[in-house]
């Protein structure tokens, strides 16, 4: 990967990171535009990328008893979301 395309990652990584933090529901449809422009662009395994990294930093800088909560929360969706994927054919 070259040098240009590297920092053009990492700046567009930190102005979602920038938004993602700051979100309120007037800016929910900028958020989804800047998302959805990322995903487009770059892909899924990209933002499974920044997605991962974000929850990872969220997790470190938690409270025990929010850390808790928000593992099992996490649990329970990818668990429907599993059960969702089989039951509809795995599409």
């Amino acid at each position: 990967m070259d040098t240009d395309l590297q920092l053009s990652l990492a700046n567009n990584a930190k102005e979602w990171l920038a938004l993602s933090l700051s979100i309120s529901s007037a800016e929910k449809v900028a958020f989804t535009k800047v998302h959805d422009g990322f995903f487009t662009t770059y892909g899924a395994t990209f933002m499974a990328h920044v997605y991962r990294m974000t929850f990872e930093h969220a997790l470190q800088s938690m409270p025990e008893q929010e850390r808790s909560r928000l593992l099992i929360t996490f649990r329970e969706e990818m668990d429907k979301a599993i059960d969702d994927h089989y039951l509809s054919g795995g599409k």
